[in-house]
């Protein structure tokens, strides 16, 4: 895979203060020792993005049990629909999508891919094909965007972000989720832990560093929180055992199955939640935050 060249500043406070993290040798990160930011000190060629892109993300699988906790994001929601206009930034599929849309919400949608911009067209979702610019929806001003599982693949954030609150309105929400880099996996697993991979991922944030980007465009925390394990990427990232991360079959989806069907699971879950919110330590970060002005 080619690289265009390495980062030399910070790419949220843009201050030159980095540190290499020791041990990580398969992806190299740098630390801000401003802001505390880490991210991959390679960048990508525009070739390199392209390829591996080509086919990512495609998947016809989508649990029920990702189904509901959608429209429990929706419910959350809906205290800020003012437009009726919501836009996902790399939908992929659309799954999220054709939850809002069925409830009512006109959808827009992004994405790199092709394929995936096809897709999502078929399911009568308005897309935008590539990142975001100037130009991405711009007669348009969003009740909510959200971004699932897409920030970690920028190495861009500043202009990603100033764009996105370009099209928020003002007291619209921003919604994303992303892996936690405090996560307790990461810091067992260390670079082994395969959420460190490049070309896919090549910023990693924190409660503390999301934050941190979300203040720069006036974008309020609202509510932030770090939660649950990931079964399969700890197998993944151990080589115990090879499978999809997003399949019917994979461990954390036959595990979330029996937890939604016995009660004393669903306590587990809530108490083992708790205490990754009280920490910062679990997987998943996510965070709800309203644009100001």
């Amino acid at each position: 895979m080619t690289q265009s060249g390495e980062h030399t500043h910070c790419l949220l406070c843009n201050l030159s203060e980095l540190a290499m993290l020791v041990g990580f040798n398969l992806v190299p990160l740098a630390k801000c020792k401003n802001c505390g930011f880490v991210f991959c000190k390679n960048i990508p060629s525009a070739d390199t993005l392209n390829e591996y892109y080509k086919h990512y993300g495609k998947t016809d699988f989508i649990s029920p049990i990702t189904i509901k906790r959608y429209n429990e994001w929706l419910d959350k929601f809906e205290k800020y629909r003012k437009h009726n206009t919501m836009l996902d930034i790399g939908c992929g599929n659309g799954f999220f999508l054709e939850q809002a849309k069925q409830r009512g919400w006109k959808v827009y949608g992004t994405e790199y891919s092709t394929q995936l911009v096809q897709v999502c067209e078929a399911k009568g979702i308005t897309m935008y094909h590539g990142a975001l610019s100037t130009n991405t929806f711009a007669d348009l001003e969003f009740d909510v965007i959200t971004s699932i599982e897409v920030i970690e693949h920028i190495n861009n954030p500043l202009e990603e972000m100033r764009h996105t609150s370009r099209m928020l309105r003002t007291g619209g929400l921003f919604f994303c989720t992303t892996p936690n880099f405090n996560a307790l996996s990461r810091y067992y697993l260390k670079d082994k832990y395969n959420i460190i991979s490049y070309p896919e991922h090549l910023s990693y944030y924190t409660p503390k560093t999301l934050k941190y980007l979300m203040q720069k465009f006036h974008l309020q925390t609202a509510h932030m929180e770090t939660t649950g394990i990931s079964i399969t990427r700890f197998n993944q990232s151990t080589h115990k055992r090879e499978q999809a991360v997003v399949s019917a079959t994979s461990d954390d989806e036959l595990l979330r199955e029996k937890i939604e069907t016995r009660w004393y699971l669903k306590l587990a879950k809530r108490m083992l939640n708790g205490m990754f919110r009280t920490t910062g330590t679990g997987y998943s970060l996510k965070g709800w935050f309203v644009k100001k002005k």
